[in-house]
């Protein structure tokens, strides 16, 4: 959170005030003067400190109502003394949800998460002690952070039995459904995971190749459950109707999935050799950043 005052240079905002003054200048009955400003996720901005325009923000003033408000450097604020809470997102979709201003949520089915969207988001609490603080507009900078990240998944077979796969599909459990706002995709951050206040899982349907022959989908997520192992369950479908299921541990191929390349989508990719049993054996496996898995060989 950053707090500065600027002098106030506007007559008109002067004898807006005028009326709240008492006549020997005391101007604790007067309400302070608050900006609220809403600044873009450090790993977006080309500039420090980028303002963040047409942000969804609100304030959650003393007595715990919440009031949808303009932010910006032209939209002054009266507040009077108390503790108050500014949050501000941008992006979210419908599917997303936050509490309190603090704890955001996706819409889930049965434990299958909703797909949030790229979107950012944070929030700060203030203290405002009343009254005009030497005639200057206090403002206040809310940081806002990268609160989802794409997971693909990308798998190829080959071998004896490759001719008859129809599709794959996939799910990866151990995935948030909801958290702390402030428990996001930080460049660099402390924590690569962090406890999932409720949890799931993200289904995955691969039915297409792309120009690689790697079956591919991709999904957005709210982060990865701290609390939880994260496993995918990949399952082959055989033109004949016969599925077969493997199992596999992932929580270390997503290590860094908040902290590392945080901007770029997280890949798994896989190549399965399908033997005329219907096994599968594991012929090359890669996870990290897209980044980084471009420039390794297919």
């Amino acid at each position: 959170m950053m707090k500065n005052i600027c002098k106030i240079a506007s007559v008109s905002l002067l004898l807006l005030l005028a009326s709240c003054i008492k006549s020997d200048y005391d101007t604790e009955n007067c309400p302070g003067l608050y900006t609220i400003t809403p600044i873009v996720p450090v790993e977006l901005q080309q500039k420090k400190n980028e303002f963040l325009p047409n942000t969804n923000t609100s304030v959650m003033y003393p007595g715990g109502e919440w009031r949808k408000t303009e932010v910006g450097p032209d939209n002054i604020l009266e507040l009077t003394k108390g503790q108050y809470r500014a949050f501000s997102l941008k992006g979210e979709n419908e599917q997303v949800g936050l509490h309190f201003g603090t704890v955001v949520s996706v819409s889930s089915t049965d434990g299958a998460a909703g797909d949030p969207g790229d979107f950012v988001g944070g929030y700060i609490d203030f203290n405002v002690d009343g009254g005009l603080e030497d005639w200057g507009i206090i403002n206040y900078d809310v940081p806002t952070y990268i609160q989802t990240r794409i997971l693909t998944l990308k798998v190829k077979i080959e071998g004896q039995n490759a001719d008859l796969v129809e599709s794959v599909t996939a799910t990866v459990d151990g995935i948030t459904l909801s958290r702390e706002l402030l428990n996001a995709f930080t460049e660099g951050g402390e924590k690569d995971r962090y406890p999932a206040l409720t949890t799931g899982y993200m289904s995955y349907d691969l039915a297409e190749k792309d120009a690689d022959g790697y079956y591919t989908d991709s999904h957005r997520l709210l982060g990865l459950d701290g609390n939880a192992d994260q496993n995918l369950v990949l399952t082959i479908h055989y033109k004949d109707g016969f599925t077969r299921n493997f199992n596999y541990e992932i929580t270390s191929d997503l290590d860094g999935f908040l902290t590392e390349a945080v901007t770029a989508p997280w890949i798994i990719r896989i190549v399965l050799r399908a033997g005329a049993d219907f096994t599968a054996d594991i012929e090359d496996w890669q996870a990290g950043p897209e980044e980084w898995i471009d420039v390794k060989p297919v």
